[in-house]
């Protein structure tokens, strides 16, 4: 049987203090399925 290769920790948590994509900002925290998880909004340019 073949077995399944997991990821690397350290592959996953490159970023652990920032839970957001390139190109989002972290404002604050919000509720989706009964769970706290990051809120995420696109980072404003300034002209």
């Amino acid at each position: 049987m073949a077995e399944k290769k997991k990821p690397k920790q350290e592959d996953t948590n490159k970023q652990s203090d920032d839970p957001c994509w390139d190109g989002y900002e972290k404002v604050g925290m919000k509720i989706k399925n009964q769970k706290k998880v990051p809120n995420c909004v696109p980072v404003k340019k300034k002209p």
